[in-house]
């Protein structure tokens, strides 16, 4: 793989942050990140490394008055490409409706260094009861719709099943927890994707591991 970040290639992604502050008081607003690696990029149930390691970094803008925007950078490789890393800007708005009730809408784009033609974007907006969550995805361009399912109320382990048309299904089962050193991040994944019948992709399952520092 190439090194993990591309400036150039990556400076369209930071124009959705100075929209932002320009549009919003950027003076209370608060920073954070996160670097990390896992030994598998799983989208959708789908390997964006053919089933190998990925280095990834973020960060977020939050500006508390519920709008936040950031950008995400992963290590990709996929078969008869030349994409590098996988540049993931994104804007979104949430409200807390009630003490059980939570809406959010937002807006990503996607840019693959090293190939444009996977460049897309997509639009959401998701609404969360309790410990359930539902989210549908609008793709944009050549990208598929998505509809993702959630349930975080059980102690040991995370549910999420998704359907993104044309392309599959995806079944995750996933635990995050603390390290207990360096102030690290862990988290585990089993994840299996059905892939349709006309879609021409494989059926695939793995079991992702990944370590994470937020700063």
């Amino acid at each position: 793989m190439k090194t993990l970040f591309n400036i150039e290639n990556g400076f369209k992604a930071l124009v959705i942050i100075l929209l932002s502050l320009i549009a919003f008081n950027a003076d209370a607003a608060k920073w954070s990140g996160e670097a990390g690696y896992a030994n598998d990029y799983v989208f959708r149930g789908i390997s964006q490394t053919q089933g190998g390691s990925s280095a990834f970094g973020s960060i977020d803008l939050d500006l508390e008055n519920g709008v936040n925007a950031g950008v995400w950078v992963g290590q990709v490789d996929f078969a008869g490409s030349d994409a590098s890393e996988e540049i993931y800007s994104y804007i979104t708005y949430s409200k807390t409706l009630s003490d059980a009730v939570s809406v959010s809408v937002g807006y990503g784009d996607y840019t693959y260094a090293g190939d444009s033609s996977l460049n897309g974007s997509e639009q959401y907006v998701s609404v969360n009861v309790k410990d359930f969550g539902l989210t549908h995805v609008m793709g944009n361009d050549t990208y598929n719709d998505y509809t993702r399912l959630s349930y975080t109320g059980f102690d040991i382990v995370d549910i999420a099943y998704g359907m993104q048309d044309n392309v599959g299904d995806n079944l995750i089962f996933s635990r995050s927890f603390d390290l207990p050193f360096g102030g690290l991040e862990g988290s585990v994944a089993y994840i299996d994707f059905t892939a349709d019948d006309s879609s021409l992709l494989q059926d695939e399952d793995q079991f992702v591991f990944a370590v994470s520092k937020s700063f």
